[in-house]
């Protein structure tokens, strides 16, 4: 493989992706504003808008879309903020036995990072896989230095990402109709 230029990348508030996900209101419910949603039950997860996003998101795992959905709904209802909340949740999507799910969940979602950082599975284009090895990032500490992580330290990284990454709902860019809500889920470093 020939060399690689190193490219540096700053993370301070850098955006890493935005999902838009469909959900269908559930039946008995009569909902007419996002901020009136008090239990992620009375959503049922549909699709991903974008069905490249949804087919990338396999790369990780094939429950990995149900489990991003999950995530935003998270973080509708019950404002989580960043993925080690998620993994801490008591009500987070329930996909393995309960003394495993903790260790399954940071697993996956590490990946999920590793890829948002060093291929282009958030794109809307078909990724395949593919790592770009060559990115160097760095912040900007609470002491005004730099800090950073080249391939090497990506495991470093990444854990400390699991923490640092903001996620939020774009209420400008969400909608609600009678039957149907569709949810911006944006990730950020913070």
């Amino acid at each position: 493989m020939p060399f690689q230029k190193p490219e540096f990348i700053n993370l301070n508030e850098m955006p890493l992706a935005s999902y838009t996900i469909i959900y269908r209101i559930n039946d008995c419910y009569s909902v007419k504003e996002l901020s009136k949603f008090h239990s992620k039950f009375q959503l049922l997860f549909q699709k991903f808008e974008s069905k490249i996003q949804q087919m990338n998101l396999l790369l990780i795992d094939s429950v990995f879309p149900n489990i991003l959905a999950d995530v935003a709904l998270e973080v509708l209802v019950n404002k989580i903020e960043t993925f080690n909340q998620y993994i801490n949740s008591k009500e987070k999507i329930k996909i393995i036995d309960t003394q495993q799910e903790r260790s399954y969940f940071k697993y996956k979602l590490y990946n999920f990072i590793h890829l948002l950082l060093y291929s282009e599975i958030a794109l809307n284009e078909l990724c395949n896989g593919e790592t770009f090895m060559n990115k160097v990032y760095c912040f900007i500490n609470d002491t005004g230095e730099y800090e950073f992580y080249s391939a090497l330290e990506r495991n470093k990284l990444q854990l400390l990402l699991l923490k640092k990454i903001k996620l939020e709902i774009d209420l400008k860019s969400s909608s609600i109709t009678k039957h149907q809500v569709k949810l911006c889920l944006k990730i950020r470093v913070g």
